[in-house]
């Protein structure tokens, strides 16, 4: 099955589409991670790499590298 969901493409931008909070950067692909930063509500994020269908590797314009839930990034 061909993945077409172009926010979590390695290599790309983009943008943090919360409602209106800063979206948390954990250091693994968990639930169980503690944050290690945030990323800005309508900020944007640079893809690293995708850990699986749960979770996106991210680094923030400030160096912060982790992990968020793809669903809340959308290409730019």
């Amino acid at each position: 099955m061909l993945d077409v969901n172009t926010s979590t493409a390695a290599g790309t931008k983009a943008k943090v589409m919360t409602e209106s909070s800063n979206l948390n950067i954990i250091k693994g692909p968990g639930t169980d991670q503690p944050v290690v930063g945030k990323a800005a509500h309508n900020g944007v994020v640079s893809i690293i790499s995708k850990a699986n269908d749960q979770w996106s590797l991210v680094r923030t314009d400030k160096g912060t590298e982790g992990y968020v839930y793809p669903q809340y990034l959308s290409p730019v």
